[in-house]
């Protein structure tokens, strides 16, 4: 009688699957630790005080939404979209809300302070904190600003009117045909 000689390749791919999986568990460790949770910027304080007083942001945030309306005009254009190079500008309109009309109400008889961060989302290399220049007529305005590089952006923007804060993030985009 002869031996039928047939080889298993079984536990040989087991090994190898197993292997894979530790390198995609590793690769992913090492992605994740490249983006910390410290870089999100959108409450413009550090994590741990965001932790600490999590409640009484929610709370002044809900507070802030229910008395103002906030909008971005960005380089006084109908597209918004941010040029790359030099004299981009900014300006938020900050108005109180009219309960009996549902709309707004066209009096700023109150002082914001207003800070305001322009940033990518996937990194903070770029970020650059912009500087308030005055308010006039619901409008703070805010000195033009340099763009590096094409694609998407973010302001995201701390307002402080007495008690009531606010934060909002605001998205715009370099125009298509820009080239640096």
């Amino acid at each position: 009688m002869q031996k039928k000689s047939s080889k298993n390749y079984w536990p040989h791919g087991i090994i190898i699957s197993l292997l894979l999986i530790v390198c995609a568990c590793i690769y992913t460790i090492v992605e994740a630790v490249k983006y910390p949770v410290e870089m999100d910027t959108y409450y413009l304080d550090t994590k741990q005080n965001v932790d600490r007083n999590y409640d009484k942001i929610k709370a002044a945030q809900e507070a802030f939404e229910k008395k103002y309306i906030i909008s971005f005009e960005v380089n006084e254009q109908d597209d918004g979209l941010l040029n790359v190079g030099d004299g981009n500008k900014v300006r938020i309109l900050i108005n109180l809300k009219d309960g009996s009309t549902g709309g707004y109400s066209a009096q700023c008889d109150f002082d914001a302070n207003v800070e305001l961060l322009l940033t990518r989302p996937e990194t903070n290399k770029y970020n650059q904190n912009l500087t308030y220049t005055n308010a006039e007529k619901c409008r703070w305005f805010f000195e033009p600003f340099n763009i590096e590089k094409i694609g998407r952006w973010q302001f995201q923007t701390k307002i402080t009117i007495g008690e009531d804060v606010g934060f909002f993030t605001h998205e715009t985009n370099t125009t298509q045909g820009a080239t640096l």
